[in-house]
Order: structure tokens, then sequence, then C-alpha cells
């Protein structure tokens, strides 16, 4: 005869305490999966929050120039400035103009890269190397950031208060860049292996 058959006898209370022990696993249990929602719900707004800052990024003035005559400004998006730069330097400065699109170029790239990595993160099922790349593409996209604040400021300084030193898209695409990180840092599998 199996071991099983034979009923289970507990001394007289060990019942109730068996019970409670049930009760408290199922809470357990139950409690575990609200803090996942919790911080599914966290990751993903994160990655939202990047997400809409990067496409944002793309509309919003990038170099804001203000004329001395007229006291006009002349701002200039991202999208317009990659395509128009290189034909701007017609005359002696066309080499410039022409390496300043290539650098623009490679800045609005690591752009287009960094946002399909953020937006594959909002599938259901995310492993670590998707998360890995996310993290990277943040990296790099924070550091041509850092050059953009640069490049910024020495046209502030070099026009001499004509240029602003402020930059709305490199701003956006700085929030998207540490968004991205915080989302390499909340996502879920990081916390514990579902």
């Amino acid at each position: 005869m199996p071991f099983s058959a034979f009923p289970a006898v507990y001394p007289p209370g060990m019942d109730e305490k068996i019970a409670e022990v049930k009760e408290l696993r199922l809470q357990l249990y139950a409690l575990r999966d609200r803090v996942h929602q919790l911080e599914l719900g966290l990751f993903r707004a994160v990655v939202a929050l990047g997400s809409a800052a990067m496409v944002v990024g793309w509309f919003v003035p990038f170099l804001a120039v203000t004329e001395k005559a007229d006291d006009e400004d002349e701002s200039v998006a991202m999208l317009p400035t990659i395509f128009g730069i290189g034909d701007s330097g017609d005359g002696p400065f066309s080499g410039e103009a022409a390496l300043a699109a290539v650098v623009v170029g490679a800045f609005g790239l690591a752009i287009v890269v960094a946002l399909i990595a953020m937006l594959g993160l909002f599938r259901d099922r995310v492993g670590r190397r998707p998360v890995r790349f996310a993290r990277v593409c943040g990296i790099v996209l924070l550091v041509a950031c850092a050059f953009g604040w640069l490049l910024m400021f020495a046209l502030a300084a070099h026009f001499e208060g004509r240029s602003s030193a402020f930059s709305p898209a490199t701003l956006c695409f700085t929030v998207g860049g540490g968004a991205m990180l915080a989302a390499a840092a909340l996502h879920p599998s990081d916390w514990r292996d579902y």
C-alpha cells in the first residue's frame, strides 16, 4: 500500500495553522503579481515618455538664431537641418557645410536607431538582449546629445548672442536617451525572471 494512502494525522490545532500558511502563500502570490504589474506599468510609462520625447524632438527647433537688424527669430528644426545644410554652403564654406550635414545626419541616424530600439521595448515579453541594445543606444544617444549641447554653446559664443544656447530638440533627445537608460534599469526581467 502506498504511503500517500494513509491519512495525515496532525496534532490538534495544526490544521488551522496549515490553512493560515496556505492563505498567506496565496496572498503572497497575489501581491507579487500586483507588484509585477506596477513595475511593468512604470517601465512602459518611461518607455512612452522617452519615445514621445524623441518623436517631438524632430519637430521642435534645433537651432534658433536672432537677426540683429530686425530682431526676428528664425529657428530650424532637425529634419530641414539634415536635408538642407549640405546645400547651404555654395561659397567658400561648402566643405564645412557638407561636414556639418554629415555630423547632423549621423546624429539623426543615432536618434532613429534609438527610437526603434525604444519602441521595441513595448512588446509583451521583452528579453534581455533588446534591453541591452536599448541601453547601448541610450548611452550613444546621450553622448551624441552631449556633443549637440557643446555645439549649441559654441555657436552661441561664436555668434555673440545671435544664436541661442538652448536647443529644445537636443533637450528632447537628451530626455529620450535618459529614458532609455531608465527603462533598461527598470525592465521587469532585471528585477525578477518570469
